[in-house]
């Protein structure tokens, strides 16, 4: 997988533009140069801002006309628990208008308070939900915060990756030793690891 690179995306050329490249224009104009991260992939852009910048940028994001991004796709995170700011918290947004696409992005910690875009984007309530529910990011501002997959009694975040399971290990090749027991794994896969399984 190819490392993301900072670039600048432009609609010159021949080839067609970066997808994204009018957000980025319009956050480069918004913010000072240290406080917006652009990142292009596949020609695909994301954009990373404060996160006590993300209502100020979503608003300008979706009501500028050079922009228009009017449409939330979906809202999602990703979890570095060895990092301060250990969630990456992403938007995905849509122009009609315009027929482009953007991520943008916040970092945040456990207690980092993450603005909510329900006011902007009532269909985002949901997806904030989930974030809470899953990952337990601190979303403030919303409508009704309440867990929206699992009970309301549920302990903990199990879309953390420190967040500790419950139940029976599934088996594959590359963790038999721990996953089954010597004498419930199959003679011809004595529980290697990946790749060194060898049948008799």
């Amino acid at each position: 997988m190819a490392t993301p690179t900072p670039a600048a995306p432009s609609p010159e050329g021949n080839q067609s533009p970066t997808e994204g490249w009018r957000a980025a224009e319009l956050v480069a104009r918004m913010l000072p140069a240290d406080e917006a991260e652009v990142l292009v992939q596949n020609r695909q852009t994301t954009v990373f801002i404060p996160v006590e910048r993300l209502l100020q940028v979503v608003q300008a994001l979706r009501d500028d006309p050079s922009a228009a991004y009017e449409m939330p796709v979906t809202m999602t995170c990703s979890d570095w628990p060895e990092r301060d700011l250990r969630f990456e918290v992403m938007y995905v947004l849509r122009s009609l208008v315009h027929n482009d696409l953007v991520t943008l992005a916040v970092r945040a910690s456990e207690e980092t308070e993450v603005p909510s875009l329900a006011g902007l984007y009532p269909g985002m309530e949901w997806h904030e939900r989930e974030c809470f529910d899953l990952f337990g990011l601190r979303i403030v501002g919303h409508p009704n915060l309440t867990r929206i997959l699992l009970p309301d009694d549920w302990e903990g975040h199990p879309l953390r990756k420190d967040y500790v399971s419950f139940g029976e290990p599934v088996a594959f090749t590359h963790n038999l030793e721990w996953a089954l027991s010597p004498q419930d794994r199959p003679e011809y896969l004595p529980g290697a690891i990946r790749g060194s399984v060898e049948r008799s």
